[in-house]
C-alpha cells in the first residue's frame, strides 16, 4: 500500500486590533454616565468602560505618569506638523477588568510637535499627549470618569466609594 501525503491543518489566526488617538491641545471630552457603564468621549472615539475597575485603571495611569510628563513636556509649547488629511473615524473601544498598561515618552528633540510626547496604552486603546495641555485634559477626563463609574456601579451596592 502506498502513503499519501496528508494536506496540514489549516492554522488559525488571531488578531487584536488597537485603536491609536494623538490629541493637542485641551481637545473637547466628555463623560457620560449611563445605566450600566459610562462613556468616555474623545476625539475620533467613544470609550465605553464596563466596570469600576476599567475606569480606576484608566484614572490611576493618567495620573502616575505625572513624572514623566514634567520632563517630557516641561515649559514647551506645542509646535504644530503636518496631518494627512483623512476622513474622520470614529470608533468605540469597550474596556472592562484588568487591562495591560504601557507607557511610553518621547522627548522634544524625537516628537512630531516638537514639544514632547507621552503616550500611555491601556489594552487596545492608546492614547497619545502631544503637549501638556493634552496630557492635562485626560488627567481631568479619566479622573471625572472615575467618579461617574464609582456612582454608576456603586449604585446597584448602595455604597459609594469615598
Amino acid at each position: 500500500m502506498k502513503a499519501t501525503k496528508t494536506a496540514p491543518a489549516p492554522r488559525t489566526m488571531h488578531y487584536l486590533p488597537g485603536v491609536t488617538l494623538r490629541l493637542t491641545g485641551a481637545a473637547e471630552t466628555r463623560v457620560v454616565p449611563r445605566r450600566d457603564q459610562v462613556d468616555v468621549y474623545l476625539p475620533g472615539a467613544i470609550v465605553i468602560l464596563w466596570d469600576e475597575q476599567a475606569a480606576w485603571t484608566m484614572m490611576t495611569v493618567w495620573r502616575n505618569a505625572g513624572g514623566q510628563a514634567e520632563r517630557v513636556f516641561g515649559a514647551r509649547r506645542a509646535a504644530g506638523y503636518t496631518v494627512i488629511n483623512r476622513h474622520t473615524s470614529h470608533i468605540t473601544i469597550g474596556l472592562q477588568g484588568k487591562q495591560s498598561v504601557e507607557v511610553f515618552a518621547r522627548n522634544y528633540i524625537h516628537s512630531r510637535s516638537q514639544c514632547g510626547e507621552l503616550a500611555i496604552a491601556v489594552g487596545p486603546l492608546t492614547i497619545v499627549a502631544d503637549d501638556r495641555e493634552a496630557y492635562d485634559r485626560q488627567v481631568a477626563t479619566w479622573r471625572e470618569a472615575a467618579a461617574a463609574a464609582n456612582a454608576v456601579f456603586n449604585r446597584k451596592r448602595g455604597r459609594a466609594r469615598q
